[in-house]
């Protein structure tokens, strides 16, 4: 799946679905607490993400947590460590 600007975090599913491609996509290994611009190619030492993928993803990540939020407040943790290799 492709994220766009009009990519919206709706349900736990689209949680389960954002986190896969964070992992499996974009091969990153992340925190939900961390931002997307704290996140550094070690080959080339440099950002991982442009400025606007960080704002697209940090704004999926807000959304992740509103949607977790209303379930459980641990929700968001749970799902990323199903999720994790």
């Amino acid at each position: 799946m492709k994220y766009d600007s009009n990519s919206h975090i709706k349900s736990t599913e689209d949680v389960q679905a954002f986190f896969r491609f964070i992992v499996n996509d974009l091969k990153v290994n992340f925190h939900p607490d961390e931002s997307f611009d704290q996140y550094i190619n070690l080959k080339i030492n440099e950002p991982s993400f442009t400025a606007d993928e960080c704002a697209l993803y940090d704004r999926l990540m807000s959304e992740s947590f509103e949607v977790c939020d209303k379930v459980n407040e641990d929700c968001i943790y749970e799902i990323a460590n199903e999720i994790m290799p």
